[in-house]
């Protein structure tokens, strides 16, 4: 007899009749073997030289999860299920699946004795099959786990034995079972906690790879560093002393402080050698950006994109050929598989918040690197995510490197009081003699950016200028002053099409060499479009994020004129106040102004914008600020949070820290209410998928402190009862200004718009 393990065959077809056979137990099995060879060849190298784990111990341990964790499938309420689901005659049985599931079950027939396992890996065996579907559990009835045994388990042990090809506790034992409970989860104080998490998250991940018949790891002959060379050399490009560190320091944590433009995204992969990579960057805009130049310009294919948006940015730069596998890619961007991903840090380090489940991307991480860029541009709390992710990936020997333009002294000293080692190195671009490049020269003006209209609108008829302000409604704002053909608007409250049209447009703007104008934006290109204009006029922000928009502005070139290039303004500044959502804390930016006023009408040089953030972000200067007392909370609450309390999605939110509602304006709902119609009565699940998708496309986010602020002026209705999307009237939407709200000259965001 054979035992169903799925409804798919062993290609991964879903079934559609009861002609066609479905996956056993054994073939799923048999998958999980082979998805752990394939591990074991492509990264059990780097798997045996971490110092932090026994591999081969685990190896052990995670070969018997494999060949245990589906037998309690055998369990005739489950078999009816997959026979019911294939039109098939169900068999006789008086219990029922959702008394007890199939993973509780497995556990009594593994044979702890003739298996020689101690206490340790017989607890750490026993959990990592229970939780393997990480559900919400009865209290086990151990009266009716006895009848189960001996009513329908014990008759087909011969026939298990047979089907399986392996050792059985033939007693099926039920002490295997004892104490199996959410309070007696192994937890953060067992000695072979990192033993645990590697066993159960790559059990997770096996059984994941398997059950999608989608490769665990993509076996991939190029290497990254190979890549990167070769298209350095080809472009004429040498090594600078950054990327000789990072190719120099491949097997070591390191972080990275460097100028503008000197080469630190190629330095990380450089540094990535020929092992498995995440690459994280705080925008989508910016990781959709490192995704084109890997397979563009270093011509490494095997490169993954994930985020929310992710399948619809792919779709739209994919050529016809590698279009038809925007989904495969995306897959296995989910599954972890690809060679290098590019990704959002919310789809990795939820894994802080430990939800259940968690050990999948702790146990990918161990075995992989990690790049953090502009870890400056995070809020303190998503910071101290990002770091209590790096200590439990360290603790793992997982490897890490942090690159940015300026580094808050308080992040390093974190690290350091955890006891993490990390080679830190500052580089500065030169020029061919050796000097420092001198890109920047600062004007400070004590008046609203509002005053600057006039000037701005002549220095825009001959050269590039880029005005950057704090606030989508200030950016508007500034629009309507300063309107005319030349200037253009870009900010996150365009719909997600429009808004992926103007930043190509400003990519080719910044591009072309014989063109002049103006594009007044946000802090949304802070980190997150390569582009380099002629001028820069922008409001007072913290010094961090201040210096990362004078990236923007001569880029790469040397600024030889007398008038200054940078223009600051510092009076009347929005998104500052004294509040806790208020786009910049006003104390850090009062201390950034008075730290920048000795730079007036000087060239401030890359090493001098260095310090000063080094020293606004020092622990005594950040004392009594809601700055210091954020991250350190933070901290706290992390350092103390226990395993399994929280769900994946309740993690993700947490990590986004950002509470929106997605929207899809009045207007542009009736202009489309035939795709809308088309996804509402639509019952094919891709189909379904495919459409809304491209309702995505026509939506953008606002605040739920805008909604309740604007809550007398306008209404929301979710377009589908299904779906987390609202129609939003009582506004209206303008493809060259935006989402405008009606109380736009009254309105302080409550949080930072990006």
């Amino acid at each position: 007899m054979e035992f169903y393990a799925k409804t798919t065959n062993i290609d991964g077809e879903k079934i559609l009749n009861s002609t066609d056979e479905p996956e056993t137990i054994r073939q799923h099995t048999d998958n999980l073997i082979k998805e752990l060879e394939l591990l074991e060849k492509i990264y059990g190298n780097d798997l045996e030289k971490n110092k932090n784990i026994n591999w081969q111990s685990i190896k052990k341990l995670l070969i018997y999860a494999a060949l245990y964790h589906d037998i309690g499938k055998v369990y005739t309420p489950f078999q009816n299920i997959i026979l019911e689901s294939v039109g098939r005659k169900q068999l006789k049985t008086e219990f029922d699946y959702k008394d007890i599931k199939h993973e509780q079950l497995s556990p009594l027939f593994v044979p702890v004795k003739k298996l020689e396992l101690n206490k340790d890996e017989r607890d750490m065996l026993i959990q990592a099959i229970y939780y393997h579907h990480e559900r919400q559990y009865k209290e086990l009835d151990r009266n009716l786990i006895k009848m189960i045994i001996e009513e329908d388990l014990k008759p087909k042990i011969d026939e298990i034995k047979k089907e399986m090809n392996i050792e059985i506790d033939e007693k099926l034992n039920i002490l295997n079972l004892k104490d199996l409970s959410e309070t007696n989860r192994i937890g953060k104080d067992k000695s072979f906690l990192n033993s645990f998490r590697m066993l159960k998250g790559l059990l997770h991940k096996l059984d994941h790879s398997a059950s999608a018949h989608i490769d665990i790891e993509n076996e991939v002959e190029e290497s990254m560093q190979k890549c990167t060379l070769k298209m350095m050399k080809n472009n004429g490009y040498s090594l600078n002393n950054l990327q000789e560190f990072c190719i120099n320091n491949q097997e070591e944590n390191i972080i990275i402080i460097g100028s503008t433009g000197i080469g630190k995204t190629e330095g990380a992969l450089l540094w990535s050698g020929n092992s498995k990579m995440f690459f994280t960057l705080p925008l989508r805009i910016s990781i959709n950006a490192i995704f084109d130049r890997i397979r563009d310009n270093i011509k490494f294919k095997n490169v993954g994109l994930l985020h929310s948006t992710a399948i619809d940015y792919m779709e739209s730069v994919l050529s016809d050929e590698e279009f038809a596998n925007v989904v495969d890619i995306y897959e296995q961007s989910k599954n972890l598989s690809m060679k290098i991903t590019t990704c959002t840090i919310d789809q990795l380090f939820p894994f802080v918040f430990m939800y259940k489940g968690y050990e999948k991307i702790l146990a990918t991480l161990t075995y992989s690197k990690i790049v953090i860029d502009e870890i400056q541009a995070y809020s303190p709390h998503i910071v101290a995510i990002l770091l209590k992710g790096i200590e439990m990936i360290y603790n793992l020997g997982g490897k890490f490197m942090i690159m940015t333009a300026t580094l808050p002294r308080i992040y390093k000293e974190k690290l350091e009081e955890k006891g993490i080692i990390v080679k830190t190195e500052t580089f500065i671009k030169l020029d061919n003699d050796g000097n420092e490049i001198k890109r920047h020269k600062i004007k400070i003006h004590k008046e609203s950016i509002l005053e600057a209209k006039d000037e701005i609108i002549e220095q825009g008829e001959n050269k590039k200028v880029l005005v950057i302000v704090n606030t989508v409604n200030r950016a508007i704002e500034l629009y309507k002053l300063l309107k005319n053909e030349n200037v253009k608007l870009l900010h996150s409250r365009f719909i997600q099409q429009d808004r992926a049209d103007l930043e190509k447009e400003i990519k080719e703007f910044s591009n072309s060499k014989n063109c002049s104008g103006i594009w007044i934006t946000t802090q949304l290109v802070e980190a997150s479009i390569d582009i380099d204009f002629d001028l820069l006029y922008t409001e007072m922000s913290t010094l961090d994020s201040l210096f990362q928009r004078f990236g923007r502005c001569y880029r790469n070139r040397v600024y030889v004129e007398n008038e200054p290039n940078v223009n600051i303004y510092i009076e009347d500044i929005s998104g500052v106040n004294s509040g806790k959502k208020s786009v910049y804390d006003s104390q850090l930016v009062n201390m950034s102004i008075k730290m920048l006023q000795d730079e007036d009408e000087t060239i401030l040089e890359e090493k001098k914008k260095i310090e000063l953030v080094d020293k606004l972000y020092s622990k005594d200067n950040l004392k009594g600020t809601n700055f210091l007392h954020t991250f350190e909370k933070s901290m706290e609450i992390l350092d103390n949070i226990q395993p399994y309390e929280v769900m994946k999605n309740e993690a993700q939110d947490m990590l986004r820290d950002i509470q929106t509602i997605t929207v899809i304006p009045q207007n542009i709902y009736d202009e489309n209410i035939e795709l809308i119609d088309a996804f509402k009565s639509c019952e094919n699940y891709r189909e379904k998928a495919d459409l809304k998708r491209k309702i995505e496309k026509l939506t953008t986010t606002i605040s739920k402190g805008q909604c309740r602020y604007l809550s007398d002026m306008i209404t929301l209705n979710k377009i589908d009862k299904n779906v987390d999307i609202f129609i939003i009237s009582g506004v209206r939407y303008d493809e060259s200004i935006g989402l405008v709200l009606k109380k736009d000259e009254e309105y302080n965001l409550d949080e930072r718009i990006l």
